[in-house]
């Protein structure tokens, strides 16, 4: 089965891909998408380089954030808000079917 991702690139453009259900957010980005910078530590929830913003409509159907994916966001992510997520830490399911993230700012200043 496949799941229709919606993604919003920094620059504002919007990608629909179909992706293996599975598959985290994050990786089927860096596959289809291709941002710079981004998931920089390979899916490990360690950087906070694959933050991104969930839309609303899809917030409460995902696995809640635990402890560790919300001290990295804190810690690294560039102006997080209640619909921050690492796109590491989602596997598309399909109850996910077209849902919409937009990826967060680049933000390497804490990851160096």
């Amino acid at each position: 089965m496949t799941v229709k991702l919606n993604v919003i690139n920094r620059d504002g453009t919007k990608t629909t891909i179909e992706v293996k259900e599975g598959t985290s957010i994050r990786d089927a980005i860096e596959d289809k998408v291709e941002p710079e910078s981004f998931g920089l530590c390979g899916g490990n929830c360690n950087c906070g380089t694959c933050h991104v913003y969930v839309d609303s409509n899809y917030l409460n159907k995902l696995v809640p954030a635990d402890d560790e994916e919300n001290r990295i966001i804190k810690k690294f992510a560039d102006n997080p808000n209640e619909t921050s997520r690492l796109s590491c830490q989602i596997e598309l399911k399909k109850e996910y079917d077209d849902i919409t993230v937009t990826i967060g700012k680049e933000s390497l200043e804490n990851f160096y």
